[in-house]
């Protein structure tokens, strides 16, 4: 199966679900599981647990955030394609200020220096807005 094909089918499946009346009560309670499914993704991977079972626990954040997208009543695709384009551009934004430092990547450095990077980046954003 696809990615495509992965993701629609999921979508398809919680359409279905909320359509039979298995929906969230409240986008609070959404959010809450989101960080309940990241903690459970911490701890497995704190407790050295099969990578099959921290697999699973990151596709449960992943189903949990097409549930919070649609409940807020997003396009989960439209989403994504605003996610990636945001994302592609604040990584060329970091490509650019690395290159303009003198440096042909960011491997090896330290994550405070690629954070400071990103806020860089993220505040140039802002000034263009």
């Amino acid at each position: 199966m696809s990615n495509h094909e992965a993701l629609e089918r999921l979508i398809a499946i919680e359409q279905d679900a909320r359509d039979f009346g298995f929906d969230w009560p409240d986008i609070d309670m959404i959010i809450a599981q989101a960080v309940s499914e990241c903690e459970e993704i911490a701890e497995a991977i704190k407790h050295h647990e099969p990578s099959i079972r921290v697999q699973e626990e990151i596709g449960d954040l992943l189903h949990t955030a097409i549930s919070l997208c649609l409940f807020a009543g997003f396009d989960v695709t439209e989403t994504l394609h605003k996610v990636t384009e945001k994302f592609s551009a604040r990584m060329n934004g970091m490509k650019h200020l690395t290159q303009q430092r003198g440096l042909k990547n960011l491997r090896g450095k330290d994550i405070k220096f690629m954070l400071e990077l990103w806020r860089e980046v993220k505040q140039q954003e802002l000034i263009k807005g």
